[in-house]
């Protein structure tokens, strides 16, 4: 079976949506309803070979996401398909609306199509304003049928809880299960917290009616400093489709360009020390073991839930890789060279935390 080697987070600088959830932030923006499609500076092609295993050193996860709906992305199939027939496994994410996107993917190679996940927002509240409640579900069926791996999440949203009954009756008829639960964060906040006006205790009480192990891991994590040796940055990347501009994580240390000088190998450096407040995507990144020996819990088992019918959400391939970690096909750090990283880190962020503080007191 394989083996993940690296956790690629693939953005897509693009934020048309045709959805405007209470809690998404990301709609709120002024420039959100521009209508304007990401400027691609290379090609599917070229991204392949970019990210080909034989650069990567292996298989990697690949999570595409846009800033808004990504289905509604120009070319983001053709993109798709290209890192598909490279070998590596995609998870997509997507409020499934866009039918007529959705149909050209499934219309691919079953081989390709075993590889390919999609996260499909479950935006109850939208798909009923817009009567398209039976489109999602259709959507979800399709993917099953053409036998790549669907699996539902909700966003638990203090104006979704009038509607929890119907959710739950809606979901056990139409996907054998309840839906997984994402949490709901207020990035506005300088330590991003939950988004909710309930206590956590009464936030847990409700919720933990849907008994998610994706949201009971979510929440666990939520609010607790890293501060373990992180391998991002080696054994994880976030990339710019639209430029290949690159990381170690969601903050940057030592940004690069992934898609320049692609016969040129890839200079892997962990970021050793988190800058963010919490891991609030460690769903992914910490299941699938960037700070290895963290955790037992399995990204696979977390995203799937068995069906009423006896399926499956994922698919045997997608599941057994979900399932594996970093640390299997990567070599771990001795502790001098983990020392010698945290120390470079300091200095770094005391040499660029005085620059910032010089700027602003000449700026003003």
């Amino acid at each position: 079976m394989d083996k993940i080697k690296r956790i690629i987070l693939m953005s897509v600088p693009m934020s048309i949506c045709n959805f405007r959830c209470s809690y998404c932030y990301l709609t709120h923006r002024k420039e959100y309803y521009q209508n304007k499609q990401p400027q691609y500076r290379y090609s599917p092609e070229h991204v392949a070979k970019a990210l080909s295993k034989e650069r990567l050193g292996g298989i990697a996860y690949i999570n595409i996401c846009a800033d808004g709906e990504t289905l509604l992305t120009r070319d983001i199939d053709k993109y798709t398909y290209a890192l598909l027939k490279e070998g590596h496994y995609i998870e997509f994410v997507t409020n499934l609306t866009i039918t007529p996107v959705l149909k050209r993917m499934l219309s691919w190679d079953k081989e390709l199509l075993k590889h390919l996940s999609f996260k499909c927002s479950f935006h109850y509240l939208q798909l009923k304003q817009k009567n398209l409640l039976n489109i999602f579900a259709e959507n979800v069926h399709r993917i099953w049928d053409a036998g790549s791996s669907a699996n539902i999440e909700i966003t638990p949203s203090d104006d979704l809880i009038p509607y929890i009954d119907e959710v739950k009756a809606f979901s056990m008829k139409q996907f054998g299960a309840l839906p997984h639960l994402t949490i709901a964060r207020n990035d506005k906040t300088k330590n991003i917290e939950f988004l909710t006006n309930l206590s956590i205790e009464d936030y847990h009480k409700i919720w933990s009616q849907f008994d998610s192990s994706f949201w009971y891991f979510k929440k666990s994590i939520f609010g607790c400093q890293r501060k373990e040796f992180c391998y991002a940055g080696d054994w994880a990347l976030q990339v710019d489709l639209s430029n290949g501009n690159a990381g170690e994580c969601y903050r940057k240390r030592h940004p690069f360009n992934i898609f320049k000088n692609i016969d040129k190998p890839i200079s892997f450096k962990a970021i050793g020390r988190c800058l963010e407040p919490h891991c609030y995507n460690g769903h992914a990144l910490l299941s699938l073991g960037c700070i290895p020996h963290l955790t037992d819990v399995r990204y696979g088992d977390i995203r799937n839930r068995v069906r009423a019918d006896g399926g499956e959400w994922l698919q045997p391939e997608v599941k057994s890789f979900f399932n594996s970690t970093l640390v299997e096909s990567n070599e771990e750090y001795s502790e001098s060279k983990k020392k010698i990283i945290l120390a470079e880190d300091c200095l770094y962020d005391a040499v660029v935390g005085s620059a910032k503080r010089i700027y602003h007191l000449v700026k003003k």
